[in-house]
């Protein structure tokens, strides 16, 4: 199963004018209870809490970002930061339903509530405030072309494979700057990793990768790159500011070089 799914809004202490590119080789740890952590990407399971990357941390900012929809929520949590991430779901409304996720439409509605509360608890003039000055991380793309156009036949049916690329850049898009318009004015958009390298989607007993499927994150990056930069000169009038985030080929020399990084290769399937 490949999940690459997350909206998660950090709101630190200091004001952050760049939004920078993570330079940082991809270094993973083992999760621990319901918590998953890589340095080049946030990862993490159905409302599950995500730990932030270390550089971030010394800005100030809290090293847990807890769920929204958790359980343990507390009011203070809605002034320093959240995640509306639901593992499994995707740009594309049909990837969420097999994976009764949350989809991204249903994320942005779920930011809506979160505006509202806010605005009961500290007044609107510094909700607006906190909601324009904190940064905002999405990344989603992999389920929608791993679990749902490689795996269930309805798409391919509708779409041959740049096509179906092109549906998903266009709803990106559509996403980010519906999010932009909430009020969200730093948004971080992380790249397709190469889901074709993932165990779950090599042909069984294979070792290499599958190419068809690096190919659709590498057309994906590509032209969502180019609307990054288009949405910078749209927008930058009102402050607003985007930064596409790469994190496809760091990986990728991970994988093929992973003596070099003194990486064991490995072949399991995650269930």
């Amino acid at each position: 199963m490949v999940r690459q799914t997350m909206l998660v809004k950090i709101t630190p202490p200091l004001k952050i004018r760049e939004i920078s590119s993570l330079e940082e080789k991809a270094a993973t740890k083992p999760c621990e209870e319901n918590t998953c952590f890589n340095k080049a990407t946030y990862i993490g399971g159905r409302f599950a809490k995500m730990q932030t990357v270390d550089r971030y941390s010394k800005l100030g900012v809290k090293e847990f970002l807890p769920p929204y929809n958790g359980d343990d929520l507390e009011l203070s949590d809605l002034l320093t930061g959240v995640a509306f991430a639901s593992g499994g779901s995707g740009y594309d409304p049909l990837t969420s339903i097999p994976a009764t996720a949350t989809s991204s439409t249903g994320q942005l509605e779920l930011f809506l509530e979160y505006k509202e509360k806010l605005k009961t608890l500290v007044g609107e003039e510094e909700a607006t405030r906190v909601i324009s000055e904190g940064i905002y991380f999405t990344a989603m793309g992999a389920n929608d072309i791993a679990n749902n156009y490689f795996s269930i036949p309805l798409r391919r049916h509708q779409y041959d494979l740049p096509s179906y690329v092109n549906f998903l850049i266009s709803s990106a898009v559509n996403f980010t700057m519906k999010l932009n318009d909430f009020g969200a004015k730093r948004i971080g958009f992380f790249g397709i990793p190469p889901i074709g390298c993932c165990p779950s989607q090599r042909k069984h007993g294979s070792r290499e990768c599958d190419t068809l499927q690096n190919q659709a994150a590498e057309l994906f990056n590509s032209g969502i790159e180019k609307e990054i930069e288009r949405l910078n000169a749209e927008r930058n009038v009102h402050d607003s500011r985007f930064a596409y985030l790469d994190i496809y080929y760091n990986l990728l020399d991970l994988i093929k070089q992973h003596d070099f990084y003194g990486k064991q290769l490995s072949h399991r399937v995650s269930r």
